[in-house]
């Protein structure tokens, strides 16, 4: 690879991803998404420090300038993949609402009810007091929820 030191670190970040646990998984995911700005950022200084930028004359043949483009265009598209399927897996962790709260109990049928729904005084089923929670209880009991299926 280009940066076999950094694609290294990208290696045992992904591995490190791919076996985190539900209470590891976040910081996981910004450290992934950490290097793979980094490994982005190098690969796009790329083409101006291996000649291969065309308004200045090169001493390599076209046929590997060209081979050369390819591979870094190549490698920046899956870095540009990654970083967004991770960012997205970070924000699903990270950024629910009360109404996707709701919906994350009621689809993963929490306490044993599927008919969560947020209302002014908290997220709640059915119509007792009892029955209710709090949209941040509920935000923190959807992310471990998110989290769990995930790493399941």
């Amino acid at each position: 690879m280009l940066f076999s030191e950094l694609d290294e670190r990208l290696r045992l970040a992904r591995l490190a991803l791919d076996r985190a646990t539900t209470e590891t998984i976040i910081e996981c995911c910004r450290q992934y998404l950490a290097l793979l700005d980094s490994h982005r950022s190098e690969l796009l200084k790329l083409p101006l420090t291996m000649e291969l930028n065309s308004r200045n004359k090169s001493s390599l043949q076209p046929q590997e300038i060209k081979s050369n483009r390819k591979a870094i265009r190549t490698a920046i598209e899956h870095s540009t993949h990654e970083r967004n399927r991770a960012g997205a897996l970070l924000l699903s962790f990270t950024a629910v609402s009360g109404y996707e709260a709701a919906a994350t109990l009621n689809r993963l049928k929490y306490n044993g009810h599927d008919t969560w729904e947020l209302r002014a005084g908290g997220v709640r089923w059915g119509a007792g007091a009892d029955e209710r929670m709090t949209v941040r209880a509920a935000v923190e009991a959807a992310t471990l929820l998110r989290r769990e299926e995930y790493i399941g």
